[in-house]
């Protein structure tokens, strides 16, 4: 499926046409004694966790959602702890996703995801998660909404951030026996394949924004960096570890102290996401649009291995591992030629990418045409359905606005 068009979208904190999004404060003031009960389930995607609403428990009124997905999670916080509400703090545990059975044809669910900024509370609606993506099919089972065959499951999911289809394929009776570990979860589940259909120009630009695959990207007055900027599933920013004085190995905890080089990354996302179209300012990008592009930092792979060895920068802040989509972005890189991540890699399997990040490895497969477009990208993930119940507002909804 294609994206929405040419034209770069609106900015997170305005109203996107197709989500029909403007903040709003929920009416009337906070009383300690009148709180909403919200319907939700909590689940962990891949490597990150999120508060999934049906779509019919939430509010009919939209403008509502963001006073409720802060208060859910423990946003704003100074302090980024999230002590408050069901967040863990981090980005990649302040998630949301609303799900639906899909009236569209050949689609099983509809998908929104969003991700909440832990200190600000800023609501963040282009950019889709493939770890939550993850989630959404057994969600969909569990719910009735798809009934499994013979041979397991196949949920064909539409993913509203991106407007594209995203095919969940797994055996929700599998045994033991066929469980998967994915690094950076302890512990061991039934595999959950992904397939992203048509995964290039997720926000309307196509595969390379810039029209080139290598850029020299202005970072600041005095500094430029050699990069390439790619839009599969993510618009994303690629560099070169030695091009920033770094071995491209460091580890979470050395990135995340380092102050120097979180700085660096929000300039480079600052100045990629202008090159890129995806902001009309530099205001814009650097207070508004704060989840796009990822920033990966690549170098080879350990010696004796294949693939590329990568670090990944999203929201300012370096990941813990990998993320799903910005992954499936650095493996198609890696297959096509020209790109900075294909003079780095070394590979050897036709298809699949194998990606060294700070928590162990991720395999990606990449499909390629007679024409080297991209087909299709996929991974397996794991997933798991850890609370639902309901979650308790600090606030009062009118009768009113919620959905029939």
């Amino acid at each position: 499926m294609k994206g929405t068009g040419s034209s770069p979208r609106a900015s997170a904190r305005y109203c996107q046409s197709n989500l029909q999004f403007q903040y709003l404060a929920v009416p009337g003031e906070s009383v300690n004694n009148a709180r909403a009960a919200l319907r939700a389930t909590y689940v962990r995607g891949g490597t990150s966790r999120a508060v999934v609403f049906r779509r019919g428990d939430l509010p009919a009124d939209r403008r509502l959602w963001k006073r409720i997905f802060q208060s859910v999670l423990g946003s704003p916080d100074p302090d980024s702890k999230q002590l408050d509400g069901l967040g863990g703090g981090i980005t990649s545990l302040s998630k949301v996703a609303v799900l639906n059975q899909s009236t569209r044809e050949g689609v099983d669910v509809d998908y929104l995801f969003v991700q909440i900024e832990p200190a600000t509370g800023e609501m963040l609606v282009d950019a889709n998660c493939g770890n939550i993506s993850s989630a959404v099919g057994p969600f969909a089972v569990e719910e009735g909404w798809v009934t499994p065959g013979a041979t397991g499951a196949t949920v064909r999911i539409f993913n509203e951030n991106s407007q594209k289809i995203i095919v969940s394929s797994f055996d929700p009776e599998a045994p033991d026996s066929a469980y998967i570990e994915i690094a950076g979860v302890a512990g061991r589940a039934s595999p959950i394949s992904l397939r992203f259909e048509d995964p290039e120009g997720s926000m309307g630009r196509g595969g390379f924004p810039s029209g080139a695959r290598w850029d020299i990207l202005q970072i600041t007055k005095d500094r430029a960096l050699r990069v390439t900027l790619i839009d599969v599933t993510l618009p994303c920013v690629i560099l070169d570890a030695r091009d920033i004085g770094l071995a491209g190995s460091e580890s979470y905890a050395a990135l995340t102290s380092n102050m120097d080089f979180r700085s660096l990354m929000t300039e480079i996302r600052v100045s990629a996401a202008l090159r890129m179209g995806l902001c009309a300012s530099e205001s814009e990008a650097r207070q508004v649009l704060l989840n796009m592009p990822d920033v990966i930092m690549v170098s080879p792979p350990p010696e004796g291995s294949e693939g590329i060895t990568a670090r990944f920068v999203s929201c300012d802040s370096p990941h813990r591992a990998a993320p799903v989509t910005s992954s499936m972005a650095l493996a198609a890189a890696c297959r096509l030629s020209g790109t900075l991540a294909c003079e780095l890699a070394v590979a050897s399997n036709p298809v699949g990418v194998t990606i060294h990040h700070p928590s162990g490895t991720m395999d990606v497969e990449v499909e390629l045409d007679a024409q080297h477009r991209i087909v299709a990208t996929s991974i397996l993930r794991t997933a798991r359905r850890i609370m639902q119940g309901e979650v308790l507002l600090p606030f009062a909804l009118p009768d009113a606005v919620l959905a029939a």
